[in-house]
């Protein structure tokens, strides 16, 4: 049998106690053995640089691929995802946010997969949300076959990143985290590996726990303006997407008319509109992933679901 393909676990963090504490934990737990552990400390100004400190002392020895490194100053989320990036050297990147959990047996599920499956360039897996104390609060479920990923796309991200594992030179290949998307820069980075033709999946299993906290970014309501403006360039980047479904091109062209309707580009807005209803005019009434969308809308004023 062939070996498990190398593998890096990136993590990047900005003033990331008290969670990092866990989730470095949740790493270091693994039954994987064989991995290198690549922590980006993006200039934090809390107790992180030291509890990193403290980390590497204890588990050198036993870990001799820990590599944290420590910039002085914050270089911004995409900057210190790509550096991350440009400095592994495995087959594989794995990544884990600062605030979330790697679950038993997530390691070794993903490398056994890619191993048993060269195709796959992009894996993801089901995952369930905690809130700050790390108590359970509901699994969300994700196709498992490369094409319902793809035409599921403009619904909402298939892939959690921290429940993510990709192969490296593919991002590379594809650019890595893309600069001019700077609230959804995971999704912007599935898009564009899609679009090249790498092929995903994503394991019936859930391997992370992504947790939820008011300090998020995705909850800052500061930022609505650039996630409406990412969620626009995002839809309109999905239409180059080999192989998307009529159904789901429309739903991209919706989601991108929503995005111009809410940055208050009217006139594109319904031009986009317009576009929607001439791939299928009998989809705006009856395709299926419109109805989940509107679905996801209120779950997101009324509940926590991420979109």
């Amino acid at each position: 049998m062939q070996p498990c393909p190398s593998l890096t676990v990136l993590m990047t963090v900005y003033n990331g106690m008290p969670y990092l504490r866990e989730s470095v934990r949740s790493v270091l737990s693994q039954d994987l053995k064989n991995f290198t552990f690549l922590v980006l400390n993006n200039g934090s100004t809390d107790g992180t640089r030291a509890f990193l400190e403290e980390t590497e002392k204890r588990h050198s020895e036993r870990l001799p691929r820990l590599i944290f490194i420590h910039l002085p100053e914050n270089i911004g989320r995409t900057a210190v995802l790509n550096k991350g990036l440009s400095l592994v050297q495995t087959d594989l990147t794995a990544i884990l946010d600062a605030d979330d959990l790697a679950l038993s047996g997530r390691l070794s599920a993903q490398a056994v997969f890619f191993r048993d499956h060269p195709e796959v360039d992009l894996l993801g897996s089901d995952i369930i949300y905690i809130d700050g104390n790390g108590h359970a609060a509901r699994r969300e479920t994700f196709p498992q076959d490369h094409d319902s990923l793809l035409n599921r796309l403009p619904l909402h991200n298939q892939f959690a990143h921290s429940a993510c594992a990709y192969k490296t030179q593919a991002a590379l290949d594809a650019g890595g985290y893309p600069r001019d998307v700077p609230y959804a820069q995971d999704l912007a980075l599935w898009v564009a590996m899609l679009t090249r033709g790498c092929k995903s999946a994503s394991l019936p299993r859930v391997l992370t726990g992504v947790r939820q906290h008011p300090a998020q970014a995705t909850r800052d309501r500061s930022l609505l303006m650039a996630r409406r403006e990412d969620n626009h360039k995002l839809a309109q980047a999905m239409l180059d997407i080999p192989g998307l479904s009529d159904i789901s091109r429309q739903a991209a062209r919706l989601r991108s008319a929503g995005a111009l309707y809410g940055l208050s580009r009217r006139t594109e807005a319904l031009g986009q509109a317009w576009l929607a209803f001439r791939e299928s005019p009998l989809g705006l009434f009856t395709n299926p992933l419109l109805l989940q969308r509107a679905r996801l809308q209120l779950r997101r004023v009324f509940g926590s679901a991420p979109v």
